[in-house]
């Protein structure tokens, strides 16, 4: 009897231990699985478990809890991914600092800028930039809270200059008050270059104007004041007048032309031309001038050269501008010639002359407006210094280029390349 009882007393435990691992220890197990993988930011294989149904609504509520969680993180994933897209696409540099001036996010563009490491990512906007001008506006901005701006200028190792507009706009809370600071960072290199042409340009159209209009006002003068002069030396006056009248003329003409080719919307009148007949006919039509200085003009051309896709006026401005240069700049009984030769897909269209050349020095600049390697005798012979700079445009509106090589004593050559026609006939 008594071993009857033991044994029942065992099953009576075994069914009980059975029934609370059974409602309780497992399904406890498997909630501590459960919440392990959620911790890993793993999704657990099933939140269907045993056990009493507090357990299991325990797991149900921990289910919703994750399906939330993973609705909250693709959102969050979403908006991350909106602001870096926005963000990365900026051409211009942008930062946002926290109220301890720290780096929170910076752009591609802004790093590109200041050569920083990708690496580096939460250190104060003074340790990146190191420039005084940019911290005193973040601080400006952060104690303020009113958007500052300012310029600096970044020197870049080959030691050419860059110039950024700089915006500090501060991050405000609800209450109002400033958590942090969006800087952003424009490249005005351009800018700042082109209003400094602009300037130089109205400068010297400026000069080159008040030189013939002074020279004109003084000789108005003297005829007023005295109108009864000698016949010779009429005559002298008139024509000298006459020669800046000309001038004039010539410099407000290529003044106008320079405007309408660097304007919105210049249109070309392209047509086809065989670079053999095109050079043969300029080369005609300017015998008189060679002749004036006993030059030697030839011309080496082929009839076999492919066709050219061109504006033939504008292309034949390009070669007059260049042979009125090669005329004026060649010695008497001098030697000018005219070339083209095919290389590859363009063809070089080539003035050349054994002139006094240019120095090394201003080579590289000659094709900018007014720019005039020898000032006093450019003047002497009457060229506005635009001639050249009117033949870069053209030969870039038609997707070509411009060089020119020269040697003190030897003479110029400048050498155009234009595109070959895609189609031939």
């Amino acid at each position: 009897m008594g071993w009857f009882a033991f044994a029942l007393a065992l099953m009576v435990l075994a069914y009980g231990w059975w029934r609370v691992w059974r409602s309780w220890i497992r399904p406890c197990r498997e909630l501590e699985q459960i919440l392990g993988e959620m911790n890993a930011a793993r999704t657990p294989r099933t939140f269907l478990i045993g056990g009493s149904a507090r357990v299991r609504g325990l797991a149900l509520a921990l289910e919703q809890l994750a399906l939330r969680e993973g609705a909250l993180r693709a959102q969050v994933q979403e908006g991350e991914f909106g602001v870096q897209a926005i963000v990365g696409a900026l051409a211009d540099g942008l930062v946002v600092a926290d109220g301890d001036r720290r780096i929170r996010l910076m752009n591609d563009a802004f790093r590109q800028m200041f050569g920083i490491d990708s690496r580096l990512t939460n250190g104060t906007l003074l340790e990146t930039v190191r420039d005084a001008a940019v911290e005193r506006l973040l601080g400006e901005a952060l104690t303020r809270g009113e958007m500052g701006r300012s310029t600096i200028t970044l020197q870049r190792p080959a030691g050419s200059e860059h110039y950024l507009e700089v915006v500090a706009e501060p991050i405000k809370d609800e209450p109002g008050t400033v958590s942090g600071a969006v800087i952003l960072f424009r490249d005005i290199t351009e800018r700042r270059r082109t209003e400094t042409m602009r300037r130089d340009f109205v400068a010297n159209v400026s000069h080159e104007l008040r030189t013939p209009l002074s020279i004109l006002r003084g000789y108005l003068e003297t005829l007023l004041e005295n109108p009864k002069q000698p016949p010779a030396e009429l005559l002298r006056i008139f024509e000298i007048m006459e020669r800046h009248s000309n001038r004039l003329n010539l410099l407000v003409d290529d003044v106008l032309t320079l405007a309408r080719l660097e304007g919105p919307g210049v249109a070309l009148d392209l047509t086809t031309v065989r670079p053999a007949a095109f050079l043969r006919g300029i080369m005609h039509d300017w015998e008189r001038k060679f002749a004036g200085k006993n030059l030697q003009a030839e011309l080496d051309v082929s009839d076999n050269l492919p066709l050219l896709r061109a504006d033939e006026g504008r292309l034949q401005e390009v070669i007059y501008n260049l042979l009125d240069n090669a005329v004026k700049f060649s010695p008497p009984e001098g030697r000018i010639r005219v070339s083209a030769t095919r290389n590859d897909d363009r063809i070089s269209l080539s003035v050349s002359d054994n002139g006094a050349g240019i120095p090394t020095r201003d080579l590289p600049r000659i094709f900018e407006r007014f720019y005039r390697a020898d000032k006093a005798r450019h003047r002497e012979l009457g060229g506005t210094g635009l001639g050249l700079s009117i033949v870069k445009h053209i030969a870039q509106l038609h997707g070509g280029s411009v060089e020119a090589e020269s040697e003190l004593g030897r003479g110029t050559t400048v050498r155009v390349y234009l595109p070959v026609a895609v189609t031939q006939s």
